[in-house]
C-alpha cells in the first residue's frame, strides 16, 4: 500500500531580492479535499513570471477580478508529474494518471467564460500568482487544475507547453487574427514566448523574422526555430535589415516580448500599412507611456491589441498539436529543486542560453 507523503521539498519567497532569496525547506502538505488530487513533480520550469515575482516587480499590481500577489509564496507556474493519491469525490483523474499543471484556469461561472474570455474570467486564483506554484516536490491542488498527458508524451515537454503555447496561440488566432503567407516579427524572440510563437507561426504557414540583442545567440535560435534572424545592437540597422527582409513593405503582424521601449517601437516601425501589432511582454522597460504617437497610428491605420494569456481552448489545441508531435521546446538545464536560486540565476545571466530551464524535484 502507498505511503501518502504529508510534507513536501518545496522553494518559497520570504521577500522581494535576488536568487538568495528562494529558500528550499520542508513543508507540510494541505489534507487532500473532496475532489483534491495529489501530483508527484517531476518537472517544474522557470519562467520569467517567476523572476519578476520574486524581483518584486509587480508591487500594486492588481488583475481586475483577481486577488493581489501574496507573498510570502510558492512560485511555479508550469508543471507536470504523477497523480499518486486522489480524494473521495474526484471523478476526472486517478492515482497513476500523468499530468501537466493548468496555467490558465478558468471560472465556468464567471460573465467573462460566457463572453467567450475565460482567460479573463474572475473569481479564480492562479497557482504560483495567488495560490502556491509548483517548486514542490508534490502538491495538491483540485483535479480541474490539471490536463491529463498521454503516455507517449514526454512530461518534461507537457510542462512547458501549456504556458508559452497556449498564450501564443491566442495571440496569433484570434489576437492578430494571422492568415497563411503572413509576415510576423517577433521580438524578444530567445524566450520562452518567443521560441512557441515561432513554432506555431510555421504551423500556421507564416514566413517569420526574430530579433535578438545579443549576437551570440543568433545560431542558436535559427537552430531552434529555424526563423531569420535581425541583431538589434543598431536599431537603425535593424529596421532596414527588417524592410529588406520585406521587400521594403514591412511586416503584417509584430509582436513585442522584449519589455524595451526601443524595440516596442521598432516593431511598430517595420509594420506595414494596416498591420497589427501585440505588445505582449506584460510591461515596459523603462516604465512609461508607449513609445508612439496617435498620429503613428493614423500614419499606419494601425491596430494595437493586447493579451492576458490563454483560454481553456487554446490550452487544448497546444496539447494536441504537442501529442502528434508538432511541437518541441529546446531544454537549455536541468536543476535539483534545491538549486532553484541557480536556475534563476542562470536565466537572468545566460545571455547565450535558448531553451527553458527545468526543476527536477525528484533528482
Amino acid at each position: 500500500m502507498t505511503t501518502i507523503p504529508t510534507t513536501t521539498a518545496a522553494v518559497w519567497v520570504y521577500e522581494h531580492g535576488g536568487p538568495e532569496q528562494l529558500v528550499h525547506e520542508q513543508r507540510p502538505l494541505p489534507a487532500l479535499g473532496p475532489t483534491d488530487v495529489l501530483v508527484a513533480i517531476d518537472t517544474a520550469a522557470v519562467s520569467g513570471w517567476d523572476l519578476k515575482y520574486r524581483r518584486g516587480l509587480q508591487p500594486g499590481t492588481k488583475l481586475p477580478g483577481r486577488n493581489p500577489f501574496p507573498m510570502p509564496q510558492q512560485l511555479g507556474r508550469e508543471a507536470a508529474g504523477t497523480v499518486i493519491a486522489t480524494g473521495p469525490d474526484a471523478r476526472l483523474l486517478r492515482a497513476g494518471d500523468r499530468v501537466a499543471a493548468v496555467v490558465h484556469p478558468e471560472n465556468p461561472y464567471a460573465l467573462e467564460t460566457y463572453r467567450g474570455l475565460g482567460n479573463l474570467s474572475t473569481g479564480i486564483a492562479l497557482p504560483g500568482h495567488q495560490s502556491p506554484g509548483a517548486y514542490a516536490e508534490y502538491v495538491v491542488r483540485d483535479e480541474r487544475l490539471f490536463l491529463p498527458v498521454p503516455d507517449h508524451i514526454d512530461l518534461e515537454q507537457a510542462a512547458v507547453t501549456l504556458w508559452p503555447y497556449g498564450t501564443s496561440h491566442r495571440i496569433l488566432r484570434d489576437r492578430l487574427r494571422v492568415t497563411a503567407g503572413d509576415t510576423l516579427l517577433v521580438t524578444g524572440a530567445a524566450g520562452p514566448m518567443g521560441l512557441a510563437t515561432i513554432q506555431l507561426a510555421e504551423i500556421f504557414g507564416l514566413r517569420t523574422i526574430a530579433t535578438t540583442r545579443h549576437a551570440e545567440r543568433v545560431e542558436a535560435l535559427r537552430t531552434a526555430c529555424g526563423a531569420e534572424v535581425v541583431v538589434t545592437e543598431d536599431l537603425d540597422a535593424a529596421r532596414d535589415a527588417v524592410k529588406d527582409l520585406t521587400g521594403g513593405r514591412g511586416v503584417d503582424h509584430a509582436i513585442d516580448y522584449s519589455t524595451h521601449r526601443d524595440l516596442l517601437r521598432l516593431a511598430l516601425d517595420v509594420l506595414r500599412l494596416g498591420g497589427r501589432l501585440c505588445p505582449a511582454a506584460g510591461e515596459q522597460d523603462p516604465p512609461g507611456p508607449m513609445p508612439f504617437t496617435v498620429f503613428d497610428l493614423t500614419r499606419l491605420e494601425a491596430d494595437i491589441v493586447g493579451v492576458r494569456g490563454a483560454r481553456h481552448e487554446d490550452a487544448l489545441r497546444v496539447m494536441s498539436l504537442l501529442a502528434d508531435g508538432r511541437l518541441h521546446s529546446p531544454i537549455a538545464a536541468r536543476l535539483p529543486l534545491a538549486e532553484a536560486a541557480k536556475a534563476h540565476e542562470l536565466m537572468e545571466q545566460g545571455t547565450a542560453l535558448v531553451g527553458r530551464i527545468l526543476l527536477k524535484p525528484g533528482t
